[in-house]
């Protein structure tokens, strides 16, 4: 067979199976849900997994999806290639990406979905991808990670680009390039919130400012900051202002 790589959507409903080949996959957009040998987790943007040839999985999707899958064969003329293969389907794994390999992964999936039908593009950004996580996994090998600070800004700009849908703990994780519980813990111990918290108090916080600044209806508001209808917003921001978002906006427009 040959290398192929695609953006697919994974259906809501519970799906298993295996295959003759190796598969790569990397969470883009939404949320996955797969569990490798037992071992369930997340799949989202920052997030991947290696399935080696003949591995039982199953799989789902959370909501809209999409992610790239890359399919490759046990067996190649190409060697040097085949050797970094090898080298990382020597397990099934979970993998969290560096921001370059994130930067890398948006930019081909954007190439293959405009050309859907280049097989011979397909293969080039399998190859790509193959040799860019390989090498992350060797710089990670030499330079054990070390936590220090988060870096609040990006952060901050990864929420504002999603406010208006649900943001976990595990995306959020997998966008600094960490565990969920280093993440949790390194987040509370920096900001002294839970990132829920945080995320919920910028939600609130972006409602407030368009409240002052424009006459769009509260309706249009909750679902562009991310909550559920109208009266969630309205129970969440009283919590908070201990006024609903009509009588904010009359005491604070002028």
């Amino acid at each position: 067979m040959r290398k192929q790589t695609s953006v697919i959507s994974l259906p809501s409903r519970a799906d298993q199976h295996e295959h003759g080949y190796h598969q790569l996959v990397f969470g883009l957009e939404g949320d996955t849900e797969f569990d490798l040998a037992g071992y369930c987790r997340p799949v989202h943007f920052g997030w991947g997994c290696l399935m080696p040839s003949a591995t039982g999985h199953a799989f789902h999707g959370l909501g809209d999806n999409r992610i790239v899958v890359v399919n490759l064969p046990t067996a190649s003329d190409d060697k040097p290639l085949q050797e970094r293969i090898e080298s990382l389907f020597s397990r099934a794994d979970y993998f969290t990406c560096e921001p370059q390999m994130q930067m890398l992964v948006q930019a081909l999936s954007r190439e293959m979905q405009q050309n859907p039908g280049d097989t011979l593009l397909q293969e080039a950004c399998a190859s790509t991808l193959i040799c860019a996580l390989q090498r992350q996994q060797q710089q990670q090998r030499r330079s054990p990670r070390r936590f220090g600070q988060l870096n609040l800004e990006l952060i901050n700009t990864y929420i504002d680009l999603h406010i208006d849908r649900r943001i976990s703990v595990s995306e959020l994780a997998g966008h600094a390039c960490l565990s969920d519980s280093q993440f949790y813990n390194l987040f509370r111990d920096q900001t002294g919130v839970t990132p829920q918290h945080y995320v919920m108090e910028r939600r609130l916080q972006a409602v407030a400012a368009a409240l002052t600044t424009s006459d769009r209806p509260i309706s249009e508001l909750a679902s562009t900051f991310g909550f559920a209808n109208q009266s969630a917003l309205t129970r969440a921001f009283v919590r908070r202002f201990e006024l609903p978002p009509a009588r904010y906006r009359a005491a604070h427009r002028h």
